[in-house]
């Protein structure tokens, strides 16, 4: 019903919310539609998207999906309307024309089939046109006595006993008949949301983590995402009892003002209605709603907290070249150490017990300095985990007692114990023991962090914010995404590449990563992009959008060293033609020497292409990730008791949540700068200052041993 016109309507939101063309939202449209993956779209397809990054063609996939679903649901609603026969040219405009989900089920509530009401029986028992004479300019209390009287002596309805029963049945009706008006609801929702105050109470007398709530109210306006997940978890799981207190009086009031007649005789009867359908109808079911939106919003805002977080956990820069030890802290059952060469082959693994005894230590010292006799080590990865400050401890003291160069740093180890004994690590190392697989784990993700961490459930990562109270299928898409577009934005090497983050690559599924990689052990290597199409369920449209983020680094064939897609293979090898040069990188240097408008003519390409092409000569192995600033190596200890307020550190930035951010400064656990402390003006989006991984200078504000609480700011005094 009407789907050419909302269709044209869904392309004209998009255009507006995201401030492209018609033709530019519509061609995205369509990309999609063919089953193209945004990574595709966003590198090869700019000059029909607008140039649009991969994050913005996300939310404007999950912008359409919404509007498509709204849609999806004005047909239904209208359909059911129509049914009933109840559908007028101004009900129809009205549902058309509504931008939202809560506008349209607020116009079909009145028409909504509802299990048994009050007002539904009282419609049932004929009640309806006394009802109607109530709200009638000329009522009056003795009309509506004698129209009482005279349906209470025709009335079989055992119910109805008195005349006052009878008006009673009238004014249900008109209660819920108030209830349901589209704009009363939408105007009391806008009211609640403005003027409403959560108020919180303690429901046992047990204590728990949710006491700063036990006496606690604010405006739900204003109301911070994480603090609204934390009182709905707390009233879930029993320690909080949370209610809404709005202007009652006030509501009544402007009910009355709104639906009862001007100088009725009725009026205080009406005006009693009035409350009744406020308190017992509207109340209850807005403040639903109300409390519904804000999950909503707060899961969103929760969600996009988190994908924000592990895109730039995931894109923090490797350490290459490097041969790395990788320490997984313990007491018990010791330190589990892996020690990885420069491609993250494992040299060696062991386990030592520097905690047990001073002799178990001295064993452990033998051990590790037989381990750096026999191999090169340049760097110490240790896990933020269980032991790790002591660990920390005894390397700082076993670097300086033996005089070695060694640096290290703290690594955070979550999702390390969940891979160790996932499906993914058990193929990699199926002879080697769970505990140990963890400080490969450890090491690897310091050489190469992207092609380590996608190996692990995103949401094991550590990195959210009430994870666990997000609607988890919306949480793991997300983070699905994010992992795609963050493996794709860096590129995959063909030849090295695990299954695992080959089935991130756009256009590739599992199936399909492991028959690449059956492929590849068949022909010893790729030797060009050419020979994908021998793959195994790896067709045209597959090919078509994964082949540009798949390079061979060795390849013969210059151009599949690069992020070039095969499809302008063609015009590029004009390119070199034209300007009497091999396809290198040489080309790529009198590419972008060139006018592009003439360039464009010349060769019938749009703008975007001539610059993907130049760029992607000029660099083959361009790596976003190479312009972050690297982790910080450390090379002495800093302890708790050092700390003093005014002192500047070197941290790094661990979490990022909405009250602020979790820095690493080198202590037994992380300091909070709290947001009002990240800048000299006002921050409202942490995001917009800080990033997980982030190397940050801080000043302590104080430091509490016994509660291990440590503020710092990066309002630096001394700057």
């Amino acid at each position: 019903m009407f789907r050419g016109t909302n269709l044209q309507k869904i392309i004209s939101q998009l255009s507006k919310t995201f401030k492209i063309t018609r033709l530019n939202a519509e061609q995205i449209i369509n990309l999609l539609s063919d089953g193209n993956t945004v990574p595709f779209i966003a590198r090869y397809r700019k000059q029909e998207t607008g140039d649009l990054d991969d994050q913005t063609l996300r939310k404007f996939e999950n912008e359409w999906q919404r509007l498509l679903k709204l849609n999806e649901r004005k047909n239904e609603v209208l359909r059911l309307i129509t049914e009933r026969g109840k559908l007028t040219p101004e009900l129809q405009t009205k549902i058309v024309s509504a931008s939202n989900l809560a506008t349209v089920e607020d116009l079909y509530r009145p028409y909504k089939i509802k299990r048994q009401t009050r007002a539904s029986k009282a419609i049932e028992q004929g009640l309806q046109p006394l009802a109607a004479y109530m709200l009638s300019v000329n009522a009056t209390e003795q009309g509506l006595f004698e129209k009482a009287q005279e349906f209470l002596a025709g009335s079989d309805y055992s119910e109805l006993k008195s005349i006052e029963s009878v008006i009673q049945g009238g004014l249900d009706i008109l209660a819920e008949d108030l209830s349901d008006k589209p704009d009363v609801r939408r105007g009391l929702r806008k009211l609640l949301m403005q003027h409403g105050i959560v108020q919180t109470k303690q429901r046992n007398a047990s204590d728990s983590v949710y006491r700063m709530y036990y006496d606690y109210q604010e405006k739900i306006e204003t109301m911070e995402s994480h603090r609204w997940l934390a009182i709905q978890r707390g009233e879930r799981e029993g320690f909080l009892r949370v209610s809404l207190t709005c202007p009652d009086e006030h509501i009544v009031l402007l009910l009355s003002r709104w639906y009862i007649p001007e100088n009725s005789e009725l009026y205080p009867r009406l005006f009693a209605m009035c409350e009744d359908s406020w308190k017992r109808l509207l109340y209850p079911s807005l403040r639903n709603d109300l409390f519904k939106m804000k999950s909503e919003i707060a899961e969103d805002e929760s969600i996009e907290m988190f994908a924000k977080n592990l895109r730039n956990l995931l894109l923090q820069p490797p350490i290459k070249d490097c041969n790395i030890l990788g320490w997984d802290p313990g007491y018990t059952h010791g330190c589990k150490l892996a020690l990885i060469d420069k491609r993250g082959g494992v040299v060696e693994i062991n386990t030592i017990y520097p905690f047990e005894s001073k002799q178990e230590s001295l064993l452990a010292e033998q051990q590790l300095l037989a381990m750096l006799s026999e191999h090169h080590i340049d760097l110490v990865a240790i896990g933020n985990g269980t032991a790790s400050r002591e660990s920390e401890l005894w390397i700082a003291e076993f670097v300086e007692r033996n005089k070695l160069k060694l640096k290290w740093l703290i690594v955070s180890e979550a999702g390390a114990s969940v891979y160790s004994v996932s499906e993914v690590a058990a193929e990699e190392f199926p002879e080697m023991d769970v505990n140990l697989r963890s400080a490969v784990s450890i090491a690897r993700r310091v050489q190469d962090p992207l092609a380590e961490l996608v190996k692990i459930e995103p949401k094991a990562i550590g990195v959210g914010q009430y994870q666990h109270d997000l609607n988890e299928k919306k949480l793991e898409k997300s983070l699905a995404d994010v992992v795609e577009d963050c493996v794709n934005q860096v590129g995959v090497d063909l030849n090295t590449a695990s299954p695992h983050v080959l089935s991130y690559v756009a256009g590739l599924t599992p199936r399909i990563a492991a028959e690449i990689v059956a492929t590849r052990k068949e022909l010893s290597g790729f030797t060009s992009r050419e020979q994908l199409k021998q793959v195994k369920y790896l067709g045209p449209k597959t090919f078509e959008q994964a082949a540009g983020f798949l390079r061979i680094t060795d390849a013969a064939l210059y151009l599949d060293r690069t992020a070039v897609h095969p499809e302008s293979y063609e015009v590029t090898q004009k390119m070199a033609d034209y300007f009497k040069l091999p396809v290198s990188s040489e080309l790529g240097q009198i590419l972008s020497e060139q006018d592009e408008t003439e360039m464009c003519e010349r060769f019938a390409l749009d703008v975007f292409t001539i610059r993907e092409i130049t760029e992607s000569l000029l660099k083959p192995n361009r790596d976003p990730r190479e312009n972050l600033a690297q982790p910080i190596l450390k090379s002495d200890i800093l302890k708790g008791s050092d700390l003093k307020p005014g002192m500047i550190l070197d941290g790094v930035v661990r979490n990022v949540v909405a009250f602020g951010a979790f820095v690493d400064v080198g202590i037994e656990h992380d300091g909070l700068v709290h947001v009002s402390k990240m800048a000299d003006h006002y921050v409202k989006d942490p995001f917009k200052v800080v990033s997980v991984g982030q190397n940050v200078k801080v000043e302590v504000e104080s430091y509490d041993s016994e509660r291990q609480r440590l503020a710092l700011s990066m309002k630096l005094s001394n700057k």
